[in-house]
């Protein structure tokens, strides 16, 4: 046994581990994260704009269509008026005038 050692008692070890974190090693690691949180922010800021403005794009389009579906529905309104008209015209009849008989389109068994 060393001299150093007593019976029963574990070897010193004479090196020493330096574990201390370079400088260069800290800033490059401070930065990298520095970088990265604040192109985070500003992608959140960016995101968070542009979701607003669809948002509003979308109301307006949610409004442009309510708008359009109750116009179409006004027109079809319209012409099934229009058509009832022409229909309740069609069947009158003036005196003295003959009655046509309804047109039929030609079909193989009437040739």
């Amino acid at each position: 046994m060393s001299q150093e050692t007593q019976p029963g008692e574990l070897p010193r070890v004479s090196r020493i581990v330096d574990v201390r974190i370079p400088l260069w090693g800290l800033l490059c690691a401070l930065g990298t994260a520095s970088f990265f949180l604040i192109s985070m922010y500003f992608t959140t800021n960016q995101t968070a704009r542009d979701v607003a403005e669809l948002q509003i794009t979308v109301k307006a389009g949610n409004t442009q269509v309510t708008t359009l579906a109750g116009e179409q529905a006004l027109l079809r309104f319209r012409m099934d008026n229009l058509e009832g008209d022409m229909r309740a015209i069609k069947t009158q009849t003036a005196p003295g005038v003959p009655v046509a008989p309804p047109y039929t389109a030609p079909t193989r068994r009437s040739q």
